[in-house]
């Protein structure tokens, strides 16, 4: 008898969550769609969408005509019904982003993160004061939050507790997780920059209907989110993705992970701004003080012709493409998205030229089944990325209990 209870429980789980995910992917969708979306019984489906609409969760958004019957119910996701923050600790700012339930940002609070502030400690302050912030401009009590999602460099290992390594801030092991708990008295998911990203390029953005997808994040560091049917790529350990640590050349230049010539000492921000010094070591263009500000002048004066600038941005997509390449061989996509601030920047410019040294190095059999592409969702990607894991959760535990996800219930869903 238990044993049925519990696979009663967990079909009616699976029902909502599968809806809750049509009527977010599709935006407004009528419940015979969701039934041919999804598989599902038209009874299971108005089962499903009457417990969604009596719980709030789910509104009626007009209706369309029907072939000899009543006009349809178009469905969508209530935005009041609560909200979620996404959080980005990128390695120049901290970003937290608030979201209503359709994931539109309300509002969005940054500081300023640099290589001498980046400890632990700092970054949980930073966090908190934006979550104040942006709930207080928006005058949304903390009740209303339905999960806080965190982005962060470095490998999230989620072996028991949760600890983040990143090697390129000197972090071992923090646990991250549990010094947010501390501080935050709300559910919080945490996982990679670039896996949250993914998952918002794949359900928002520039991924859609790829089910074999990856994301590139090129910015600072470089990492990429790994999506095979539908679903993230994680590895044993949580640690695939490390993309910007493959090496592309043997005893190459030295890198902030230890190791040598990897992709990020050529293709991240440093890595170019490395180039453009060897290129010409009083250009105008650099700034070692700032970072964002040289890759934009880079990119502008390489769309204007400028030689030198020309010349940096060749090399630098020559190791894109290969690292690429790799990954096209290793993984078999259907679509890759370029993304990340620094991918925003100089994406436009070396779009056309990166795809020819794809092809160059690709095998032909999975390169004919790859596209490259910008991403669409803009300098917040992380952010809303961020607020998808929590998302995810809310999707998961939305089938459960109908409560809200508890802290306990987001650590055993994200673990």
């Amino acid at each position: 008898m238990v044993a049925s209870r519990s696979t009663v429980r967990d079909l009616r789980r699976r029902n909502r969550r599968v809806v809750l995910e049509r009527i977010y992917v599709n935006g407004q969708i009528s419940r015979l769609a969701v039934s041919g979306q999804t598989g599902l019984s038209a009874a299971t489906v108005a089962n499903v969408v009457a417990e969604l609409l009596a719980e709030g969760i789910v509104a009626g958004a007009g209706s369309e005509e029907s072939e000899g019957g009543r006009p349809r119910t178009i469905l969508a996701i209530n935005p009041a019904h609560g909200c979620f923050v996404g959080v980005d600790v990128g390695e120049t700012l901290v970003s937290v982003e608030l979201f209503d339930l359709t994931l539109r940002s309300l509002r969005t609070f940054t500081h300023p993160l640099h290589a001498n502030d980046n400890c632990p400690d700092n970054v949980v302050r930073y966090i908190v004061a934006g979550l104040d912030t942006v709930l207080a401009d928006a005058a949304i009590p903390a009740d209303n939050v339905v999960g806080v999602g965190v982005g962060v460099p470095g490998i999230v290992e989620r072996a028991g507790s949760v600890h983040v390594r990143a090697p390129s801030w000197g972090w071992r092991a923090v646990p991250l997780m549990a010094m947010l708990d501390k501080e935050i008295n709300l559910p919080i998911v945490l996982d990679n920059g670039a896996k949250a990203m993914a998952q918002a390029e794949l359900w928002f953005g520039a991924g859609r209907g790829a089910d074999d997808l990856v994301v590139l994040l090129i910015g600072t560091g470089i990492g990429a989110g790994i999506i095979t049917q539908g679903a993230l790529y994680r590895g044993a350990t949580n640690g695939a993705g490390e993309w910007g640590h493959t090496t592309l050349t043997l005893d190459g230049r030295p890198c902030r992970c230890g190791s040598r010539g990897c992709l990020e000492a050529y293709a991240g921000a440093a890595g170019i701004m490395t180039s453009l010094r060897e290129a010409a070591p009083r250009s105008t263009l650099l700034n070692d003080d700032d970072q964002e500000g040289t890759i934009l002048a880079l990119a502008t004066a390489a769309g204007q012709g400028d030689p030198i600038a020309v010349r940096v941005l060749e090399d630098t997509t020559h190791y894109l493409g290969a690292g690429i390449a790799n990954l096209i061989n290793l993984v078999n996509p259907r679509r890759l998205v370029l993304g990340g601030w620094v991918g925003q920047q100089i994406g436009p410019y070396i779009l056309p030229r990166l795809r020819e040294i794809v092809a160059r190095y690709a095998l032909e059999q999975p390169l004919r089944a790859a596209t490259v592409v910008l991403g669409q969702l803009g300098p917040n990607a992380v952010a809303k990325g961020a607020a998808t894991l929590a998302l995810d959760v809310f999707l998961t535990e939305a089938g459960d209990d109908r409560r809200r996800p508890s802290r306990r219930a987001m650590a055993r869903v994200t673990a």
